[in-house]
């Protein structure tokens, strides 16, 4: 038999992000690449899920899945915005109808493995060689407890995976970034393959770290990776081929845009039945008043009964129809943020508001992207029962006091973020799970509805 005879394909995507208008090309490019071998892994690194898309929205997910069983996926890992981007009970029912297993193993849900994930799955090819396969998320331990699960460190969980493998080779479904996939790489001899993502890097050509290979398709189905791996008879791998190959360059066919819209189209008309309230009339976005910014801010402030209120304008990306539905609520905070309540003192909330007021001032037409922001530019600064002037802070009206405690309300954005390092630095922060902005504002004008009528 020819070494050449032992090969293994392997065809993987991250990071989609929802963005389905990649969806027809990516498919057929699973489709394409897998034909002709025995031995096929499709995978999907994480993030396919975001809730920016309206047929995301109005299934929670749902319809991902159905997209993803159509790739014949060998197997998938999540990202964070599966993890969090989904309250508990929807993640828990969102692989329901999955027709491939996920792995997962530094996500507990009160020390138990979740029963939609394994921890590690073993394969065996058809000329022998034994794979085990692990999947690792990104840590975010301020936010997954306060979800409802328990966050382990995935440097040391794959340390106790590779010490307890027996395998031919391994693969690593990572879904916690470049640096991670770089140090685990160095650290560890006995990983073989590294299919990285999360922070949406791209290794055209893949690269090698202490003889461990790692690949990376970048995001949003830009790019969809391919790997074509050859080994003698003991299993080593003499050869190996990986590319992440430009969508752009794929063809398209006819009934592409017709799919793409009808995604798009199914999610908007779901989204359209749920009526939330008739508003007196339209609110405008405007400078310098920012009407809609306000009314959201107010609403924000007074479901939590926190009288101070931080938000950009960018965060509101539309004007408030008078005739609001959760499909216009959808366009007009598409974003996977929730809020933030700061305890401070008053002198650590003039400093926060000081801060906050001149970097803004520099991001007010900067293009912002992630920390689930799904807007456009920043936008102007607007404070709801804040003032800053004359150098001076007003709490509802009121000078603030250096020694008095104080809340303020602000989008958690704000804190994941590198732009803003005071507010890492400052009082005691508690992230106000389990709603994003908009579900706060739909729910809040639904109920002010109900009493209205």
């Amino acid at each position: 038999m020819s070494s050449y005879e032992n090969v293994l394909k392997i065809v993987h995507l991250n990071d989609l992000h929802s963005h389905f208008e990649n969806y027809p090309k990516i498919k057929r490019f699973f489709a394409a690449q897998s034909a002709g071998f025995l031995d096929v892994l499709r995978f999907d690194l994480g993030d396919n899920v975001d809730r920016s898309h309206p047929l995301s929205e109005a299934t929670l997910g749902q319809a991902n899945i159905a997209l993803m069983n159509d790739l014949n996926l060998t197997a998938a890992t999540i990202g964070n915005n599966e993890g969090l981007g989904l309250q508990k009970s929807s993640l828990n029912r969102l692989y329901d109808s999955a027709n491939f297993p996920v792995i997962l193993a530094n996500l507990k849900d009160k020390g138990r493995q979740p029963n939609w994930a394994l921890e590690k799955m073993t394969i065996e090819t058809s000329f022998g060689m034994t794979v085990d396969i692990f999947g690792l998320t990104a840590p975010y331990p301020l936010a997954y407890p306060l979800a409802g699960w328990e966050i382990l460190d995935p440097m040391q969980v794959l340390s106790e995976q590779l010490r307890d493998s027996q395998a031919d080779f391994r693969i690593l479904l990572s879904h916690v970034g470049w640096r991670f996939d770089d140090d685990a790489a160095a650290k560890f001899d006995n990983l073989d393959l590294i299919l990285g993502s999360h922070t949406h890097h791209l290794y055209e050509y893949g690269r090698k770290v202490n003889g461990t290979m790692i690949a990376a398709a970048g995001r949003y189905g830009e790019h969809v990776g391919e790997i074509t791996l050859y080994f003698d008879e003991s299993f080593n791998c003499i050869r190996s081929e990986i590319f992440a190959e430009n969508t752009r360059h794929l063809p398209s066919q006819v009934g592409d845009k017709e799919l793409i819209q009808q995604l798009a189209d199914r999610g908007h008309a779901l989204l359209q039945t749920d009526k939330i309230m008739n508003l007196p009339s339209a609110i405008s976005n405007d400078f310098p008043q920012y009407e809609a910014t306000h009314f959201v801010a107010e609403i924000l402030g007074d479901f939590y009964q926190i009288p101070a209120v931080i938000i950009n304008s960018g965060m509101i990306v539309k004007p408030i129809p008078a005739q609001l539905t959760r499909d216009d609520l959808h366009e007009i905070l598409p974003h996977s943020i929730r809020m933030v309540k700061f305890s401070v003192n008053g002198a650590e909330l003039q400093k926060i508001c000081f801060e906050l007021y001149e970097i803004s001032s520099f991001l007010k037409t900067q293009k912002i992207k992630g920390m689930g922001f799904r807007g456009k530019t920043f936008g102007d600064l607007v404070m709801v029962g804040l003032l800053v002037e004359n150098g001076r802070v007003y709490y509802q009206d009121v000078l603030v006091s250096d020694t008095v405690t104080y809340d303020i309300l602000v989008p958690d954005q704000y804190y994941f973020a590198a732009y803003f390092p005071i507010l890492k630095n400052s009082g005691q922060a508690d992230i106000l799970f389990p709603r994003f902005m908009r579900e706060i504002v739909a729910d809040y004008l639904k109920e002010e509805n109900k009493w209205q009528k």
